[in-house]
């Protein structure tokens, strides 16, 4: 089974290469099926804003806009206290 931090990176790839095929296609590269692909391309969409669109010309999915989705999560450091005298 893929984690999902490895399903994400890869479909970042794909979309960032135009890449990944009819919904179809994507949901086998995911391995995932075509209708739990639907149900997290709505979620990414929705839930995190993501700019995806399909063109069907190029039978790929794509981002609309200029960017990339990160995965993690990163640690405020709390600023050093600065001794007063």
């Amino acid at each position: 089974m893929i984690k999902l931090q490895q399903r994400m990176e890869y479909l970042n790839y794909l979309l960032k290469n135009k890449a990944t095929g009819t919904p179809r296609e994507l949901a086998t590269k995911l391995r995932i099926t075509e209708r739990a692909w639907y149900k997290f391309r709505d979620q990414l969409i929705n839930d995190l804003q993501l700019p995806i669109a399909y063109c069907p010309k190029q039978r790929s999915y794509y981002y609309t806009e200029s960017g990339s989705f990160e995965f993690g999560f990163k640690k405020n450091i709390a600023p050093e206290k600065v001794k007063t005298d």
